[in-house]
C-alpha cells in the first residue's frame, strides 16, 4: 500500500513537473522575440501551445502505460495513477497559459481547466473502459461494447456536448446583440439556422454544427470584434450549414482517429503486431485525409463570407483580428493545417497583408514529439508483450 501511494502521488507530481519544465524551456525562443510583430510571435509560440495541449493526455497516458507494464495485475493502481497524472498535467500547464495570455485571469484558466478535465473524464472514461473490458476475441461481448461506444459517440455528436456544456455553465443562450447579428446575416444569405449559443471561453472563435444547424460564438469574439466583423464571421459559419451530406460525413471521419483502438485487445490477439501497425497507420492517416477535406470546405466558406461582407475588406479584418488575438500563425505547417493559411486567406479576400509572408510555423514543439514518441514506444512494448509474453521487472 505504501508503494502504491507513493506511485500515485508521485505520478501527479512528476506529470506537473515535466509539463511545466518542458513548456518553460520550449517557450524560450518566443520570450526572446516578444517585441516583434504578432505574426512572428505566433509562429514561435503556436507549436509550443500545440505540444502543451497534446501533452495533457500524452504525459498521463505515458505514466499509466508504464504502470501497466510494470504492475499489470494492479488495476486500481493504474486508474488512480491516471487521475493524479491528469490533474498534475493540467496544473503544470497553467503557468504557460498565464504567461502567453496574461489577459486571461487565473480564475478563468482554472475554471476552463476544471471543465476540460470533466469533459475529458466523461469521454475518455467511456473509451478507456471499453478498451479495458474488451475481450481477447471478437465475440458478442466485443461487438456489444463496440456498439455501445458508437451509440454514445453518436449521442455526443448529436447534442450531448451541448447538453453537458449547458450543465457545466460553458454554454449560454446568445445575448440580444449576437442574436440580431446572426438573424440579419441569415436573412441576407437566405440560410436558415436553428439555434445560436454563446461559449464562455476567453478565445475568439466561432463554430458551426451543420447536422444540427447550430452556431456557436465565444465571449472573447464579442469582446474584441465590432458588429460588422462578427457578421462576416457569421457568414462563414452559415456557409458551413449549406455543405452537402457527403461533406458532413467527410468531416466525421476524424472521429475515427482513435475509436478503432478500443478493439486493441482482440486485434492484437488475433493479428499480432500487424494489428498494432495497422492501428498506428489509421491514427496517422485519417487526420491527413480529414485535413484535405477540411481545407476545401473552409476555402468555400471563406468565398461565401467575402461575397456577403458589408464593406470590402471586413472579412479580412475579422480574420486578422481573431488570428492576432489568439496568436495563431499566419502560415502554418502544411501537413497539419485544417484551414488555409491566414496569409493566403487575406489575399483571396482581396486584401494585401501589412506584413511580409512569414516562415511556416512548426506543427508541434520538440517536447510534443518526445512524449508522443515515448508513448508510441510503450504501446509497441505493450503490444509485443500481449503477442509474445515477456517477464518484465516488477512482475
Amino acid at each position: 500500500m505504501e508503494l502504491n501511494g507513493f506511485i500515485i502521488i508521485g505520478a501527479g507530481i512528476l506529470a506537473a513537473g515535466v509539463t511545466f519544465f518542458t513548456n518553460w524551456l520550449a517557450l524560450i525562443p518566443w520570450r526572446r522575440n516578444r517585441g516583434k510583430h504578432w505574426s512572428e510571435q505566433a509562429r514561435l509560440v503556436h507549436p509550443v501551445m500545440v505540444a502543451a495541449r497534446s501533452n495533457l493526455w500524452v504525459v498521463p497516458s505515458t505514466l499509466v502505460l508504464t504502470v501497466v507494464l510494470l504492475w499489470p495485475d494492479s488495476s486500481p493502481l493504474w486508474v488512480l495513477t491516471g487521475i493524479t497524472a491528469v490533474l498534475g498535467a493540467y496544473a503544470g500547464t497553467i503557468p504557460v497559459d498565464r504567461e502567453v495570455f496574461p489577459r486571461i485571469s487565473f480564475r478563468d484558466v482554472l475554471r476552463l481547466s476544471v471543465i476540460s478535465i470533466l469533459l475529458r473524464f466523461l469521454t475518455w472514461f467511456i473509451f478507456i473502459g471499453a478498451t479495458v473490458f474488451m475481450p481477447d476475441q471478437f465475440n458478442n461481448v466485443a461487438w456489444v461494447i463496440g456498439g455501445t461506444v458508437l451509440c454514445l459517440w453518436a449521442l455526443w455528436q448529436q447534442g450531448g456536448f451541448i447538453w453537458v456544456g449547458r450543465k457545466l455553465g460553458l454554454l449560454l443562450p446568445a445575448p440580444n446583440r449576437l442574436r440580431d447579428i446572426v438573424a440579419n446575416t441569415s436573412a441576407k444569405m437566405n440560410i436558415p439556422f436553428r439555434q445560436v449559443l454563446l461559449m464562455r471561453v476567453p478565445v475568439a472563435q466561432a463554430f458551426a454544427f451543420p447536422s444540427r444547424r447550430q452556431l456557436m460564438f465565444t465571449e472573447r469574439l464579442l469582446e474584441i470584434a465590432p458588429d460588422d466583423e462578427i457578421a462576416a464571421i457569421c457568414a462563414h459559419e452559415l456557409a458551413h450549414l449549406t455543405e452537402s451530406t457527403s461533406a458532413r460525413y467527410s468531416r466525421s471521419i476524424v472521429n475515427f482517429t482513435f475509436l478503432p483502438w478500443m478493439f486493441f485487445n482482440p486485434l492484437i490477439h488475433t493479428f499480432g503486431m500487424a494489428a498494432f501497425f495497422g492501428l498506428l497507420f489509421v491514427t496517422l492517416g485519417v487526420p491527413r485525409i480529414y485535413r484535405k477535406f477540411s481545407r476545401k470546405l473552409e476555402t468555400r466558406a471563406d468565398q461565401m463570407a467575402a461575397a456577403n461582407e458589408g464593406d470590402e475588406g471586413t472579412y479580412a479584418r475579422a480574420l486578422s483580428r481573431v488570428y492576432e488575438d489568439n496568436l495563431v500563425p499566419a502560415v502554418t505547417s502544411k501537413n497539419r493545417a485544417t484551414h488555409p493559411h491566414l496569409y493566403d486567406r487575406l489575399v483571396a479576400a482581396g486584401v494585401t497583408p501589412d506584413f511580409p509572408r512569414p516562415a511556416a510555423a512548426k506543427a508541434i514543439a520538440w517536447h510534443g514529439h518526445i512524449f508522443a514518441g515515448l508513448l508510441g514506444l510503450l504501446f509497441a512494448i505493450f503490444a509485443i508483450r500481449l503477442t509474445y509474453p515477456i517477464d518484465f521487472p516488477g512482475n
